[in-house]
């Protein structure tokens, strides 16, 4: 027969290590959206008008963040192109709001809000595209 105290360190053991996985993949999805900003801010950086800037900002990060399967209940993308020239750079950010079961994988209640920023410089040397 099991000892109770056996039992119970078990638990606590198992309880550990879920919550570590769990904060492992906040981490990890944190990094996603990082990535995700990245691509984001590079495809506006490569348009030549503002509104063909953010909408691929949100069109690549949107779509990188579904093949990383980052499930969003609310989700937003900020795209300053106001410096978009040869020189310039542009600024995206993105805001994500996620449930913790689904980042998780864990019967985790509350959800969490999760943003990235990323800026890339325009190709002084660029062409028409």
């Amino acid at each position: 027969m099991l000892s109770l105290e056996f039992v119970l360190v078990v638990v606590g053991v198992l309880g550990a290590l879920m919550l570590l996985a769990a904060a492992w993949r906040l981490g990890q999805t944190r990094g996603e959206m990082r990535d995700a900003a990245a691509e984001a801010a590079r495809a506006a950086s490569l348009r030549q008008h503002p509104l063909a800037a953010a909408d691929a900002a949100e069109r690549i990060a949107r779509a990188s963040l579904e093949q990383r399967s980052v499930r969003c209940s609310e989700f937003s993308v900020a795209a300053d192109v106001s410096a978009l020239r040869p020189g310039g750079s542009v600024a995206v950010g993105i805001r994500c709001v996620t449930r913790l079961e689904d980042l998780t994988l864990l019967r985790m209640p509350g959800s969490v809000t999760l943003e990235a920023t990323a800026v890339e410089v325009v190709d002084r040397r660029r062409g028409g595209t």
